[in-house]
């Protein structure tokens, strides 16, 4: 097993993946950004008003490009825990405004009530505080507005059991990019309708799907939340 200096944070997973993260997810056949987006076609082609959204986890923005095919107008905003990743994000010169922020941890920085969709893909799984993560994308959500995010679903990450430990990413002491432990959530379904329930988003009938197969043949399964605020 490969020697590691310190343990895998999300931003120093992200920031080293940065660079092959695009040709890997189009490798691995990733289809979460392209389901978020298909739950949000009528929703954004019904509203011929302009439409703010906050892209959640943006990474180097597949979930948010995937939204532009359906509304050109769409005016995007993101925020990320991955400096590296957010500076790839930029340099494709479609969105609002970036900030690097930590999802689980820190407060969204919006005021209430500023976007009509809140969307993320493929994030959840590096989130352990999922409760605070949905309790603040609501609260920057408009009454009437959509919630939708993957997650995946039960009680342990297909990444993260002791057959597969071996496989998740990670840094060694010299620096290079290999795989190596890092912490990866699953959530319970029933807690993360009961928090968008509590924080005023009403879920809708959940979907599971294959999110992605990666290189060493690992299937990860998630599922769709799909929620609406409250008006």
């Amino acid at each position: 097993m490969q020697s590691f200096k310190t343990p895998i944070t999300p931003e120093m997973h992200y920031d080293d993946w940065a660079l092959s993260y695009d040709s890997d997810m189009k490798g691995w056949d990733y289809l979460a950004p392209g389901r978020v987006a298909d739950s949000l076609r009528g929703f954004m082609v019904d509203r011929t008003s302009a439409l703010r959204c906050l892209d959640v986890g943006i990474g180097t923005g597949l979930l948010s490009e995937e939204l532009h095919r359906i509304r050109s107008d769409l005016e995007i905003f993101g925020v990320d825990i991955s400096a590296r990743m957010l500076a790839l994000c930029r340099r494709k010169g479609r969105f609002r405004k970036l900030r690097r922020v930590d999802v689980g941890r820190d407060r969204l920085p919006f005021p209430d009530e500023s976007f009509d969709i809140v969307a993320s893909s493929g994030v959840m799984e590096s989130v352990g505080g999922i409760g605070h993560a949905i309790g603040e994308m609501a609260r920057v959500l408009k009454p009437g507005g959509m919630m939708v995010f993957t997650y995946v679903p039960g009680t342990g990450h297909p990444l993260g059991n002791a057959q597969t430990r071996a496989l998740r990413p990670g840094r060694t002491t010299d620096g290079r990019f290999v795989m190596g432990p890092m912490t990866l959530h699953a959530h319970n379904p029933l807690k993360v309708r009961t928090y968008a329930a509590l924080s005023g988003v009403k879920p809708l009938p959940p979907v599971r799907f294959t999110g992605y197969r990666t290189y060493v043949v690992v299937t990860v399964d998630y599922e769709l939340f799909v929620g609406q605020k409250r008006l």
